[in-house]
């Protein structure tokens, strides 16, 4: 099982600020460290470049970020979505992050986007707009054939901290590895019947402090599944890559669930042993742990 691992946000996640005890800093060099003693290289930061004017001092993260043997693309200036902004806006904020991201961008291998929240927009006339743009600035879009809703657990997490609630920060922490293993294997099952060949998958993390904290021992759990981290470049070809920003489809899908859904055949989005515990963590990501 081939996946390529991503990171999508750095250098500040868009949704909210670290928390005490965390800095923007120390979440991605704690990233960088788990990477390190996996030695998973190359990975591709699809970044946003709005951080680096409130906080100019953030280019460090990137500087960082590339001198581990990393990458930065593409991720829009401000984290619009398509389907909430015309073409011509969303097109120009890919250009100011090309602009503020140039001499992170200038060093990767590949010039590489990713739509933020992996949406393509919700006409396929705007699609096309965005699309057509992309091929003249020479940007292959990517994105994603499964996550780990990591970003869930995280407010679980922060809500477990603040109330110093031990268990629940056990349950947590054991919960979000067992989920993600069974996530990728559900994931990559159904991309495979899907696009009817093997592929290498996409999977990604954000920079927040849950993952920060539980990388290492995600990357060592998705290693016990059988997954092998290869360099995203490997996964940018065959009927997967094809079928990037082919649809126009409303919700926060991944790629199979995105072109299915559009197909009038929708998958399920997580494994059937999986979704209580995920309703779980939903509940004590809003503040309802009993």
């Amino acid at each position: 099982m081939k996946i390529a691992f991503t990171m999508d946000d750095l250098p500040l996640w868009p949704q909210s600020y670290p928390p005490p005890g965390y800095s923007a800093e120390s979440i991605v060099k704690s990233i960088r460290n788990a990477l390190k003693e996996h030695s998973i290289s190359g990975v591709y930061s699809f970044s946003n470049s709005w951080p680096l004017l409130k906080h100019p001092g953030f280019s460090k993260i990137l500087d960082d970020w590339v001198s581990d043997g990393h990458h930065i693309a593409n991720h829009t200036h401000s984290h619009i979505q398509l389907p909430d902004v015309t073409a011509e806006a969303f097109i120009a904020d890919i250009d100011t992050a090309e602009e503020h991201l140039a001499p992170w961008l200038s060093k990767a291998p590949l010039k590489l986007f990713r739509h933020p929240l992996c949406h393509w927009g919700e006409t396929p006339e705007k699609l096309e707009k965005v699309n057509s743009h992309l091929k003249d600035r020479g940007l292959t879009s990517v994105d994603v054939t499964s996550w780990a809703y990591e970003w869930t657990w995280n407010r679980a997490y922060r809500n477990a901290l603040d109330a110093n609630d031990k268990a629940a920060l056990e349950f947590v922490k054991t919960s979000f590895l067992d989920f993600s293993a069974a996530q990728l294997r559900h994931d990559m099952t159904a991309a495979e019947t899907w696009f009817d060949e093997e592929i290498v998958g996409i999977t990604l993390g954000h920079n927040v402090p849950f993952f920060a904290d539980i990388a290492s021992d995600y990357f060592a759990r998705l290693k016990e599944e059988g997954a092998v981290f290869v360099p995203l470049e490997d996964a940018l070809n065959g009927r997967a890559q094809a079928a990037v920003g082919s649809v126009v489809f409303g919700e926060f899908l991944v790629l199979q669930q995105k072109l299915a859904a559009a197909a009038g055949r929708p998958t399920k989005k997580l494994p059937d042993n999986q979704a209580a515990v995920h309703a779980k963590i939903v509940q004590m990501a809003i503040g309802q742990n009993g």
